[in-house]
């Protein structure tokens, strides 16, 4: 998994905004383009943290989380 994490405030946030967690290396270096695009900067860093993109965890509960009924 990859993230981008913002080194440089650009469109509104702030440096050390969390970008992220990506399954390709591809998709992190399309959000680091983005960045750059703004006036931004970042660095992609890689290992475990947590769901990737576009995926949501079951049974997480919280706000927005599905109740069970029996």
């Amino acid at each position: 998994m990859f993230r981008v994490v913002q080194t440089v405030p650009a469109f509104r946030y702030p440096a050390g905004k969390i970008w992220g967690p990506y399954v390709e290396e591809v998709d992190a270096q399309q959000r680091l383009g983005t960045l750059r695009e703004f006036k931004g900067d970042g660095v992609i860093e890689s290992g475990e943290f947590g769901a990737p993109c576009g995926m949501h965890l079951v049974g997480a509960g919280g706000p927005g989380g599905v109740m069970a009924s029996a």
